[in-house]
């Protein structure tokens, strides 16, 4: 058989792309092409694929050295957005002492926490995200923050990204957990905040999970006008993978241009 030209290097990947859905690291693409097209130098199945990676609209990097068909990212994306949102809008029933009963969702809460974060000297300024605006597999935080030297500060710092995925139903501590371990991939500090609720066993669970692994944990009332927060394990600062931060705050440029501004 006649050796491949760029053009049809590049068609074989896409092929082997959109045979493997959930994405391919680009050793495994080379690998499989000159398996089936030996007589194609691996230079040149290197080069063609490198080409494509770096500069195919249709082609997408998830993780180091891994790629996907933009479609399948953007349908991955778009399921998440919506399992994420219809959590973050579900009514929870709580009791009140006025009315018997009222009904709060979990998105209520994610101004006044940014505001708590800011209040406490945890970030410089902070903003409410949720739902899943920034897509990809590793979710959305609730609120996002960052933390900055000040003009009057004499130590200059690096600025620091601060995190937080909210839960106002007790029975997600676990769900909660996962997100913000997920959110030190690009994050500095990260926060799980859930309510005071929580059963006891969750609680101690979540505190001892936290405590290990260096993630932040809030307590709060189901009352948006007074939710009262209060630490109980305080986070430990990370060292973000500079890809996922950067893979970031490019989403969060192209869906909340604004809040990134504000940020930076």
């Amino acid at each position: 058989m006649p050796k491949l030209n760029r053009t049809q290097i590049q068609d074989e990947a896409r092929a082997i792309l959109a045979a493997n859905p959930g994405g391919l690291r680009w050793a495994e693409v080379l690998k499989a092409i000159g398996a089936a097209h030996p007589e194609t130098p691996a230079n040149s199945i290197r080069g063609a694929t490198h080409v494509l990676f770096q500069g195919a609209d249709d082609v997408v990097k998830i993780a180091r050295g891994t790629y996907q068909l933009a479609r399948f990212a953007e349908a991955d994306a778009a399921e998440a957005v919506a399992q994420e949102e219809a959590v973050a809008a579900a009514p929870i029933t709580v009791d009140t002492d006025a009315s018997g009963t009222a009904s709060v969702s979990e998105q209520a809460f994610y101004a006044s926490f940014a505001e708590w974060l800011e209040e406490n000297d945890e970030v410089t300024v902070a903003g409410a995200l949720g739902g899943s605006v920034l897509g990809g597999k590793w979710g959305t935080p609730d609120v996002i923050g960052v933390l900055k030297p000040r003009a009057q500060d004499i130590f200059k710092f690096e600025p620091q990204i601060v995190t937080a995925e909210i839960k106002a139903s007790p029975s997600q501590p676990v769900v909660a957990f996962g997100q913000a371990v997920a959110y030190r991939l690009f994050s500095h500090k990260s926060y799980i905040v859930v309510p005071r609720t929580t059963t006891s066993d969750d609680m101690n669970r979540l505190t001892s999970l936290c405590s290990i692994h260096g993630v932040g944990l809030v307590v709060f009332s189901l009352d948006t006008d007074q939710p009262d927060y209060g630490v109980v394990v305080l986070p430990a600062v990370a060292n973000p993978d500079m890809f996922y931060v950067n893979t970031m705050l490019d989403r969060l440029k192209a869906s909340e241009p604004r809040l990134l501004n504000r940020l930076f």
